[in-house]
């Protein structure tokens, strides 16, 4: 069981500079930031190949297939997160007024070009954001939200001149984007193949097809992943909520199902992650760094 199974982001690694293995191209519906530190790598997003260079800043929307191609000889040093798009509400409507993942939806994928006194602030940023990943105190966690939204910021920042053009994306990431939003307005309700199909005018078959190869995982497997990361945060946002009463607001109908699933997804049952939440706010001591291994993730 990890102990750090309360964490925010999807997938995180700071200044990494290991290959595991062959990089294959791969999706995910979650967002990605990317920044490349130092060494030779050629990015493959989609149907580009970008030549990297020092203080590259890469984001996702990560429905677009994508992977580093590097040889293995070669120096290679990234930091990389993903998250759920949903984790800015943590944020609240005041700073979420200024649309902080607006270049994520209009860009879906873009690269950036970094000045030299960007590079130092982006790098600073980062290294604020690893400061605090690894603490358990709740001020900590506070800065930590703080540091990931003025990443944000300054990622929007430097998107301002391209977002006055938008990209047209495919039409199988729309078909996509449309099963995302259809989800987004409907995970706390029952969802059925057919209604979904019928309300999207798409072929079921079709629909569940189109999905499953974009984001490589079912309609099923990516709302019951959405209704779980909607249930911690709201174990975060406040201990005061019981593990029933998350099961029902999420879409659950029965504690048995959503115990189980939450299990399999977090690797820790509701109640033993609420106990987790409630016990680093009593216990503000510093968690020691992970291995030198970072979580299970493409490279």
């Amino acid at each position: 069981m990890s102990s750090y199974s309360f964490r925010l982001f999807s997938d995180y690694y700071y200044k990494w500079n290991k290959v595991s293995g062959k990089a294959a191209f791969h999706s995910h519906p979650q967002y990605e930031i990317y920044y490349f530190h130092e060494g030779r790598c050629d990015y493959l997003l989609g149907d580009r190949v970008i030549p990297l260079q020092p203080g590259d800043l890469i984001i996702m929307n990560g429905m677009t297939r994508h992977c580093p191609k590097i040889g293995k000889e070669k120096e290679y040093v990234r930091t990389m997160f993903s998250f759920e798009p949903h984790l800015v509400q943590l944020f609240g409507p005041d700073l979420l007024a200024c649309k902080p993942l607006k270049p994520f939806e209009q860009l879906r994928n873009h690269h950036i070009r970094l000045s030299p006194a960007a590079k130092v602030e982006c790098e600073e940023v980062l290294a604020r954001i690893n400061r605090f990943y690894y603490s358990r105190d709740m001020v900590h966690r506070g800065r930590l939200l703080s540091a990931f939204y003025d990443l944000l910021m300054l990622i929007y920042e430097q998107c301002r001149p391209e977002m006055e053009v938008r990209r047209k994306p495919t039409d199988r990431q729309l078909y996509v984007q449309n099963m995302i939003d259809y989800i987004e307005e409907s995970y706390t309700e029952d969802i059925e193949l057919e209604r979904m199909a019928y309300d999207l005018h798409m072929n079921r078959f079709h629909l569940m097809k189109v999905f499953r190869e974009v984001t490589g995982m079912t309609v099923f497997d990516y709302l019951y992943r959405r209704r779980v990361n909607q249930a911690k945060i709201l174990f975060y946002q406040s201990d005061q909520n019981t593990v029933t009463d998350v099961g029902y607001q999420v879409g659950f109908k029965h504690l048995s199902h959503f115990s189980r699933v939450f299990k399999k997804q977090v690797g820790v049952t509701p109640a033993e992650y609420r106990k987790m939440l409630q016990n680093s706010e009593r216990d503000p001591e510093r968690l020691e760094s992970e291995s030198s291994s970072p979580p299970a993730m493409a490279p």
